[in-house]
């Protein structure tokens, strides 16, 4: 559970990140603006996967335990 708290709140701040620089490329047109929101959107996506990878690897995890239980 925490892992996956960890790479939901990594995403958050990607997407954050992601929305500022689309902010400074409406505003100013800056080319590396644009670069960077693609690149902090993509990171995002990448740890919306790994969170759910996590809590998917944790969950067969706890069956695991469950059922060796008497």
């Amino acid at each position: 559970m925490m892992t996956q708290r960890l790479w939901l709140g990594l995403a958050v701040v990607y997407t954050c990140t992601a929305v500022i620089q689309l902010y400074l490329l409406a505003s100013t047109g800056a080319v590396w603006a644009g670069t960077l929101t693609a690149a902090g959107f993509v990171a995002a996506l990448l740890c919306v996967l790994a969170a759910w990878k996590a809590s998917r690897r944790e969950r067969e995890d706890t069956t695991e335990v469950d059922s060796r239980r008497p």
